[in-house]
């Protein structure tokens, strides 16, 4: 989850990395049950509904799809998900046979409300998904009138937030939360449910699929290697396994355990203690990145209010070609950038309708500001390319 924020690391990690005492957390303490689990993402009130703890949050939609099923004698919902998202996620929708119908987002990340509205007189949506993207609260209060409208459900997208904060996890049926993501665990997603009928179809998938001790354990000790090895052997490492700006990465599938595992529950333990710290010095690493980078050219940040948590530092390039030239520059000074996300096949199958997604996609450059990122290292990383 979270060290020292201050600490200084040499290499800079996509992920945060775990302290010796979170790696040893599993041995250390019993896991927690879900609803103790989940008191930090409730927020103050305590939130409402109940809490189900799932592997990935991919299978808290797939369970989502089947709670819906099973209300309505088995029919497959209408399931909307915006364009600019990660195809990989919807593999367990399509391998139910559950195709979902993508509605494109302008360039700031909202959806398009004049498409929405065309879409939905020709078939409205059962399921409606809108995404908290970068943890940048979206208007969710606009997407509970269109479903209060269409007489859609409201899933909240929360994966790239820290924790409820204001218009994250107000609005929602459904919020779902993925802490493997931000804290130093090796997996975990969490789901908060509102409706009171059918919890028991979401009770049996998130404890039904069982969890890998292998994967955990492959987890612990890619992290272990990451905390001891020498710099310049994993930087090496990392250079070698470089993407081109424009590559997807190669699909890899799910686990198919849809549990949280033993680990990670351990691991959760602490994490009202830790996100507070998490969450300031995730701000301080974006606002020192902000600060660093002001005026690169073709390049600017994407902008997060005071009160939310970032997930990535995000920069719009202008084009595809400052996009591609930068994230190679950062590469090269050590600074793992990334592109994101592998867009949908109907995304790009339709480019007139889902041209922001797109331009999004080829234009966008994230960095890391997480809590176990040493500023100094991410300033020097920027300094190489100005």
């Amino acid at each position: 989850m979270n060290g020292n924020p201050g600490q200084r690391r040499e290499m800079i990690t996509t992920t945060p990395l775990p302290t010796w005492k979170e790696l040893a957390a599993p041995f250390a303490r019993p896991a927690l049950d879900d609803e103790p689990s989940a008191a930090p993402w409730r927020g103050k009130d305590g939130g409402e509904g109940q809490a189900f703890w799932f592997s990935r949050s991919a299978w808290a939609m797939k369970a989502i799809v089947r709670w819906w099923s099973s209300l309505h004698e088995g029919r497959k919902p209408v399931l909307w998900l915006p364009d600019y998202f990660c195809n990989q996620s919807t593999y367990p929708l399509r391998e139910i046979n559950v195709t979902p119908v993508f509605y494109p987002i302008d360039m700031d990340l909202r959806p398009d409300r004049e498409a929405r509205r065309a879409m939905a007189a020709l078939a409205a949506p059962d399921l409606f998904v809108i995404v908290h993207y970068f943890g940048i609260p979206a208007d969710a209060a606009a997407a509970r009138s269109f479903c209060d409208e269409t007489g859609a459900y409201l899933i909240e997208d929360a994966a790239h937030a820290l924790g409820p904060a204001p218009g994250i996890g107000e609005q929602g049926d459904f919020i779902f939360y993925s802490p493997h993501k931000i804290l130093a665990v090796p997996d975990g997603a969490l789901l908060l449910m509102r409706p009171k009928d059918g919890a028991g179809i979401i009770r049996e998938a998130a404890n039904g699929g069982g969890y890998s001790k292998a994967l955990t354990g492959a987890w612990i000790i890619r992290r272990t290697l990451q905390k001891i090895l020498p710099e310049p052997l994993l930087a090496r490492r990392a250079r070698r396994q470089k993407p081109a700006f424009a590559d997807d990465p190669p699909y890899k599938p799910l686990p198919p355990e849809t549990r949280i595992s033993s680990t990670a529950r351990a691991m959760l333990a602490d994490a009202a203690e830790i996100m507070p710290a998490a969450a300031k010095a995730r701000r301080r690493n974006w606002l020192a990145l902000r600060q660093a980078l002001n005026g690169l050219k073709g390049c600017r940040p994407l902008e997060i209010a005071d009160q939310a948590t970032p997930y990535r530092f995000v920069l719009r390039c202008d084009d595809e070609a400052t996009a591609a030239a930068l994230f190679d520059s950062l590469h090269a000074g050590g600074c793992p950038a990334e592109s994101w996300p592998d867009l949908p096949p109907e995304a790009w199958a339709e480019p007139g309708r889902h041209q922001a997604a797109i331009r999004l996609r080829r234009t966008l450059v994230l960095l890391p500001v997480h809590q176990t990122a040493g500023m100094n290292e991410l300033i020097a990383c920027c300094e190489k390319i100005l």
